[in-house]
């Protein structure tokens, strides 16, 4: 989800993401052939390419899916670093942004319980509500809020930059949201704008609590959340991003302390345009080897998905918006690449024709839990992501290309309009858990 879920009326001004932090170092992410080693690579990198331009690079870290990350002097050095021995590739250090545009609020849920627009969940919560799957949230954090009591597992906070993470510190284990509100001039804003709690919202929609005479339930309530802080109040940083991707999915990442919980799906309910890199897409791959899929917002830009990253990296489950009306929301991305699409709203003015979930009321720090209507492919993604733990609940053992196979053949066609493209149709949480229910039963007897 975009800015733009926290200044609606301004959303063209707030929908294009910035590439860079205005306030982050310059840095790049050197990724170098074979047979240079990490060591190798950082000790002559920072040696030959001072003597070479007179210009200061310091290696930061090695990144867990492969790359290594460099702070250099000045912008203008990061061609100049492709010129070095042993280097493939070299991509700047690029900040991705949140993708923003008996319960009492059951009847709001149209996402989930409207028949013709809705991802049919009550039909899936037969078989399953996801009892014993986990899903990582790569987000903005998480703040305390009573849909969540027994919902959270111990995640962590990658943000690697002191001031973009507002908590004092560097990387640590608590993944809390500290708020991403910007003053005027931070972040290039130019009006304040408020805390989102974007992380909150994403999570109450995977797996808010049920039955609890709250407000809301989440698509996959009896799953579980593993909260990981990857934006802060300007993005997120690229490298952090990649680590903690291969950190939900139980992969080792030097200086963090093992997952104990591995991820059966992450949620990437961010994006910037551009190509996937190679930071990513290693990533991505790691996760997915492990055995953990990979859901993305599509953008929502009103731009083919393929300019979306990490919406458009291989292997990952693209997620298109729905309007509550049946149409693919008018943000939202499109293209060949999306795998399909699930409610996000319609970003109409009418705030019930959004999806409503969990947050904190506070404009810039915490004060008190509440709950929101946000449209977004930021939205939208979630109610995948869900699907997924939902299917993990039902068959632990199906694997990552199956998760996709079984997404796409039990979409349903779009109720309404999608004139350029928005993958298999709209996701069908009732017709996906039964096929892989079945499926699993059948396989017990071959």
């Amino acid at each position: 989800m975009l800015r733009f879920i926290v200044c609606p009326t301004l959303l063209l001004a707030c929908v294009i993401a910035q590439a860079t932090s205005p306030d982050a170092p310059h840095r790049a992410i050197v990724h170098f052939d074979n047979a240079t080693s990490a060591r190798q690579a950082a000790v002559n990198t920072s040696r030959t390419f001072g003597a070479r331009t007179g210009q200061h690079v310091t290696h930061v870290r090695t990144l867990a899916a492969g790359g290594e990350l460099f702070e250099l002097s000045d912008a203008a050095s990061l061609e100049r670093l492709a010129e070095g021995r042993g280097v493939v590739e070299v991509e700047p250090d690029i900040y991705l942004q949140p993708l923003l545009v008996t319960n009492p609020l059951w009847k709001r849920q149209w996402a989930l319980n409207d028949a013709r627009v809705g991802i049919d969940a009550e039909v899936a919560w037969k078989r399953t509500r996801g009892e014993g799957a986990v899903v990582a949230v790569l987000d903005t954090g998480i703040v305390p809020h009573p849909e969540f009591d027994g919902q959270l597992l111990g995640g962590y906070d990658f943000i690697s930059d002191v001031d973009e993470a507002r908590d004092g510190g560097g990387r640590d284990a608590d993944p809390t949201d500290e708020g991403d509100w910007n003053e005027i001039g931070e972040c290039r804003a130019r009006q304040f704008i408020p805390s989102s709690w974007h992380g909150s919202h994403v999570a109450g929609i995977v797996a808010a609590r049920q039955n609890d005479g709250l407000g809301m339930t989440g698509i996959a309530p009896a799953a579980k959340v593993l909260p990981v802080r990857v934006l802060g109040k300007c993005g997120g940083a690229t490298s952090d991003i990649a680590d903690a991707i291969v950190w939900a999915a139980g992969g080792k990442v030097a200086g963090v302390p093992a997952n104990k919980h591995r991820a059966d799906v992450i949620n990437l309910s961010l994006g910037t345009p551009r190509a996937c890199g190679k930071a990513f897409a290693k990533a991505i791959a790691r996760a997915r080897s492990r055995g953990t899929a990979v859901v993305a917002a599509a953008g929502n830009a009103t731009e083919n998905v393929s300019t979306s990253s990490p919406a458009n990296c291989a292997g990952v489950v693209s997620v298109a918006a729905l309007a509550r009306q049946g149409d693919v929301a008018w943000y939202s991305n499109y293209g060949a690449d999306v795998t399909l699409a699930a409610p996000g709203g319609s970003n109409s003015g009418v705030k019930y024709d959004d999806i409503v979930s969990t947050v904190d009321t506070g404009e810039r720090q915490r004060t008190r839990s509440g709950y929101a209507y946000y449209p977004g492919t930021s939205m939208a993604a979630p109610h995948v992501a869900g699907l997924v733990a939902l299917m993990r609940s039902v068959d632990p053992k199906i694997d990552v290309d199956a998760v996709t196979r079984q997404l796409v053949d039990n979409a349903r066609p779009y109720p309404g309009r999608c004139p350029e493209g928005c993958g298999a149709g709209l996701a069908d949480a009732g017709a996906t858990v039964d096929a892989v229910y079945e499926d699993r039963a059948a396989a017990r007897f071959d």
